[in-house]
C-alpha cells in the first residue's frame, strides 16, 4: 500500500546533506534505464477523451498571432513545433466554441512561455532577483486585469510575457462572472508565487523530500486556472456555494494531484535530460532507495487512488432535486476537472513535448530512455 500523501509526507527521511554526491548517486542510478510505462489513460477508464474539432482553423489563427507576440522567436518556434498547445485546448475544452478556443490556447502559450524563462534552463532559473521582479509585474498584471478596476495597457516597457498575458486576461474576463473572475485572480497568483517559491527548491543544496515536492506542486500548480476557465468555455457561472462544497473541492484537488501525477511520469525522460531531478519518480528512487521501476510503480499506485477517489465524491455533491440547468453545469465543471487529467496525458502522447512520437507503441505505451541521447 501507498502512504497518504494528505499525511505521511512530512514523515518521510530528509535528504543528505552531500547534495552533489547525492545527486551524482542518482544520475548514476538512473542514467542509460529504459523503462516501459503502460497507457496511462487506461488507468482512469470512466473519463472520456473528446477533441474540439477546429484545431486545423485555430491552429492558423495562432500562427498569426505568434507574430505580433514579443517573444524571442527561437522560443516561439520551439514550443510551436512540439507543444501543440491547440491540441491541449481542444482536450482540455472539446465542446467550446471555435472564439472561445482561439482565447484558451492563447492563454496555454502564454503559461508555457512564462514558466519557461523560470523553469530549469531558462533565462531566470538561476536569477533569484529576476524572478521575482518577473512575478511581481506578473501579479500586478493579473490584479490590473481581474482586478475591480480593470486597466488593459501594460506599462511602458514590459516584458514580452507580461505584455501579451493583458489582452488575453481582457478577453478572458470579458466571458466570465464575477464570481469566476475573482477565483481565477486568486488563482492565478497562487500559480505565479508558487513558481518562484519552486525555484528555491531546485537551488537548494539536498533534493527535496517527493512528499514535499508533492505538495508544493499540489498546492500552487497552474492548471487550477485552466479548471475556471471551463466556465469561459461553456458560458456558465457556478454558485460559489457549489464550488466551495466539500465534494466539489476533493475533486478538484484530486484531479490535479493526478495530472501532477501523470505529468511527473510522462515528463520523466525530459527533465531527467536537463538534470531537472525535481521529478516525483527521481524523488521517490534517492529517498526510498527504491528502482527506477519501483518509484514508477508507486506514482502509477497513486494515479489510482486519486481516481478512486474522485469517482467516490461524485455521489456527494449537491446535486439540486428540480433545477436541471444546475446539475448540468455541475457536471459539466465536474467533467471540466477530469478533463485536466485526461487531456494532459492525450497531449502527451500526441505532441513530441517530452519524448519522440516513436517511443509509444499501438498500445499507447511509452518507452521512456533516461540516457542523454
Amino acid at each position: 500500500m501507498a502512504p497518504d500523501i494528505d499525511r505521511l509526507w512530512v514523515s518521510a527521511p530528509e535528504s543528505t546533506p552531500e547534495s552533489s554526491t547525492e545527486k551524482d548517486n542518482l544520475i548514476k542510478r538512473a542514467l542509460n534505464q529504459k523503462i516501459l510505462v503502460p497507457d496511462i489513460l487506461s488507468l482512469m477508464p470512466a473519463w472520456a477523451s473528446d477533441v474540439q474539432p477546429d484545431i486545423d482553423e485555430i491552429n492558423e489563427q495562432i500562427d498569426q498571432w505568434l507574430k505580433t507576440v514579443n517573444v524571442d522567436e527561437k522560443k516561439k518556434a520551439k514550443h510551436r513545433a512540439r507543444g501543440n498547445y491547440t491540441l491541449l485546448a481542444a482536450v482540455y475544452y472539446p465542446h467550446c466554441q471555435k472564439d472561445k478556443m482561439l482565447i484558451l490556447t492563447q492563454f496555454l502559450y502564454w503559461i508555457f512561455f512564462w514558466d519557461d524563462a523560470i523553469d530549469t534552463g531558462g533565462e531566470l532559473t538561476e536569477d533569484d532577483a529576476g524572478t521575482a521582479l518577473c512575478c511581481e509585474e506578473t501579479n500586478r498584471c493579473i490584479d490590473d486585469c481581474l482586478g475591480p478596476s480593470p486597466n488593459y495597457t501594460p506599462p511602458p516597457n514590459s516584458r514580452g510575457t507580461v505584455e501579451m498575458f493583458y489582452p488575453i486576461l481582457r478577453d478572458l474576463r470579458a466571458g466570465l462572472g464575477p464570481v469566476a473572475t475573482e477565483r481565477l485572480r486568486e488563482e492565478l497568483h497562487d500559480y505565479v508565487n508558487g513558481v518562484q517559491r519552486q525555484q528555491g527548491v531546485r537551488q537548494a543544496d539536498c533534493l527535496p523530500n517527493p512528499w514535499y515536492h508533492f505538495k508544493i506542486r499540489s498546492d500552487d500548480v497552474g492548471v487550477i486556472p485552466s479548471i475556471t476557465q471551463n466556465e469561459f468555455a461553456m458560458e456558465f457561472e457556478l454558485p460559489e456555494y457549489v464550488r466551495r462544497h466539500e465534494a466539489m473541492e476533493v475533486i478538484v484537488a484530486e484531479c490535479t494531484k493526478l495530472t501532477i501525477l501523470l505529468n511527473e511520469v510522462l515528463s520523466l525522460q525530459k527533465e531527467f535530460r536537463v538534470s531537472q531531478l525535481e521529478n516525483l519518480c527521481l524523488l521517490f528512487m534517492n529517498t526510498y532507495n527504491m528502482s527506477l521501476q519501483a518509484a514508477i510503480d508507486q506514482v502509477l499506485y497513486l494515479i489510482r487512488e486519486r481516481y478512486a477517489i474522485c469517482i467516490a465524491a461524485e455521489e456527494r455533491l449537491p446535486w439540486s432535486k428540480d433545477d436541471e440547468a444546475l446539475n448540468a453545469n455541475i457536471r459539466e465543471y465536474v467533467r471540466g476537472c477530469q478533463r485536466l487529467a485526461t487531456g494532459t496525458a492525450y497531449w502527451s502522447y500526441y505532441c513530441e513535448r517530452y519524448f519522440m512520437s516513436t517511443q509509444v507503441n499501438e498500445k499507447r505505451e511509452v518507452l521512456l530512455n533516461l540516457s542523454y541521447e
